[in-house]
């Protein structure tokens, strides 16, 4: 119990933090800049704390409630509460970058930020700013393929791709620095600007490719063979060294920009790792116990077994979903950020305790081989268990639609007290699933009905045994055979999501 209730514990405190910024008191204004930057030695983000202390006195300042927050629309998270914001705002385009968004106002590029921002904060006044019309929206236009570069060298030749932008005095020594090394060592060198055609997008892109996390998406970068080098000092202290290896060689680095043409990763990974995790779930030894409790008591008193085992089932899978949308609309509305101050420690942490559980379920897979089943560690606590139990045996006696109505509420109180055992895979599903979901919320929570409905299939079926057997004997047999099995797949699925969030 002590790996569980730790990762129980860390979710909750997580997510009541994650939520905390609300306890206190919001500034009357919020000023949201938005900016695009790849550039290693530029820092745009500090241009409108410059133009607000122009625009804004000491004294000004003291008579106001603000807060100023800063979005690189480089990174995904912050893409997304760009084009969540211009929608919202009632815009049929999105505002020119770099733009600030202020009491419901978009002011573009910084002259206009410059002119108007007095106005807007301090005197309220509306400044025309590309509202809504009457006209609907056009259709968004269709991205155009990637250009793929295509490097001028023999398959055995070492090559490097360059990622550079304009005004940007990093690139500009890392330029003179390949010029150098190129006098010293033989290779081919092929420069693309993030500032042109789809630079950005292709240098997303392959960030992707090789793994590295677009928060580190910065140039000067270089691409060598299997190796990505960002900013300055990666390149200019690793590149001469890497290019002494075989693994620098063109063949390598064509191998990696092939992958660009391949499909990114595919949507129906998600869904399958949910529908997968949900299957495994729902054979969860202290959900299954529950349900023969249930039955049981259903089949002593002749009541229709169907009919209240559906009943009982529609409230644990309204349950279910509930908090998996609660979690999602929470995370939903998270200053991203925030979280990425944090994201190391975040994610290092939740390794941390999906190794644990991981190893938790390993030992109970232990204990069953041995048949030693009163050491098994990860299932509910006595207590509530009693109390579940207790709450089943209160089912007993009532009858006709009133059954109904008890049997529906016993699955949804019965699954709140179960998700403490059940909930470990169903929270790092859905940690999961925030992690690579790109879509959006609404397919978000696809993947949640998806999870949900894969862990109600086994109790379905479990429900259509039990109806034709007349007794719970044939399910009984069959947990007790292949609980250790079970706790097997727990310990792998925990496993690879602690692969998952280090890598």
């Amino acid at each position: 119990m002590k790996g569980k209730a730790a990762l129980f514990l860390l979710l909750c405190v997580l997510f009541g933090f994650l939520k905390g910024d609300t306890a206190f008191a919001k500034a009357d204004h919020t000023l949201q800049f938005f900016f695009e930057n790849v550039c290693a030695s530029c820092h745009e983000e500090d241009k409108i704390y410059e133009i607000f202390n122009r625009c804004i006195s000491k004294k000004e300042k003291e008579t106001i409630s603000y807060e100023i927050r800063t979005y690189n629309v480089f990174l995904d998270s912050s893409k997304e509460t760009y084009e969540k914001l211009w929608k919202e705002t009632g815009r049929n385009t999105a505002p020119a970058l770099p733009a600030l968004l202020i009491n419901g106002q978009w002011l573009e590029s910084y002259e206009m930020i410059e002119q108007n921002l007095y106005k807007v904060l301090m005197e309220g006044e509306t400044i025309q700013t590309g509202k809504a019309t009457e006209f609907p929206p056009e259709e968004p236009e269709t991205e155009d393929a990637l250009t793929i570069p295509a490097p001028d060298a023999e398959e055995k030749e070492k090559a490097v791709l360059f990622f550079s932008t304009w005004s940007c005095d990093d690139c500009q020594q890392v330029k003179d620095y390949l010029k150098e090394l190129s006098e010293k060592t033989d290779f081919s060198l092929t420069e693309e600007s993030i500032a042109e055609g789809n630079g950005v997008r292709l240098f997303k892109a392959l960030l992707n490719v090789y793994g590295r996390d677009e928060k580190e998406g910065k140039v000067p970068a270089v691409f060598v063979g299997t190796h990505a080098l960002l900013g300055k000092e990666e390149i200019q202290s690793e590149l001469e060294e890497l290019l002494a290896e075989e693994d620098s060689q063109y063949r390598y680095l064509k191998e990696q920009l092939g992958k660009l043409e391949e499909e990114e990763f595919p949507e129906t990974i998600n869904i399958l790792t949910m529908f997968g995790a949900g299957l495994l779930a729902g054979f969860n030894p202290c959900s299954v116990s529950m349900l023969l409790m249930l039955f049981s008591i259903l089949l002593t008193t002749q009541m229709p077994v169907l009919k209240n085992g559906f009943l009982y089932l529609a409230g644990k899978y309204v349950t279910y979903l509930g908090i998996g949308i609660g979690i999602c609309m929470t995370a939903n509305q998270i200053d991203q950020t925030v979280l990425d101050r944090f994201q190391n420690i975040i994610d290092h942490a939740f390794v941390v305790l999906f190794l644990i559980v991981a190893v938790m379920n390993f030992l109970d897979f232990l204990h069953v081989r041995k048949q030693e089943y009163g050491k098994i560690r990860m299932q509910l606590p006595q207590k509530l268990r009693r109390f579940n139990h207790r709450l089943l045996k209160k089912a007993n006696g009532t009858q006709g639609a009133l059954l109904g109505l008890v049997v529906l509420g016993l699955g949804i109180a019965i699954s709140l007290g179960e998700f403490f055992c059940t909930g470990q895979i169903y929270m790092a599903s859905i940690l999961y699933t925030l992690r690579t979901a790109e879509d959006g919320f609404f397919k978000l929570l696809g993947t949640l009905f998806v999870y949900v409905t894969a862990m109600s299939i086994p109790a379905a079926g479990i429900l259509f045994v039990i109806h034709k057997t007349k007794g719970t004997g044939v399910v009984s047999d069959f947990m007790l055979k292949h609980m250790g099995a079970i706790k097997m797949l727990n310990c792998i699925l925990f496993l690879l999501y602690a692969v998952y969030f280090l890598f």
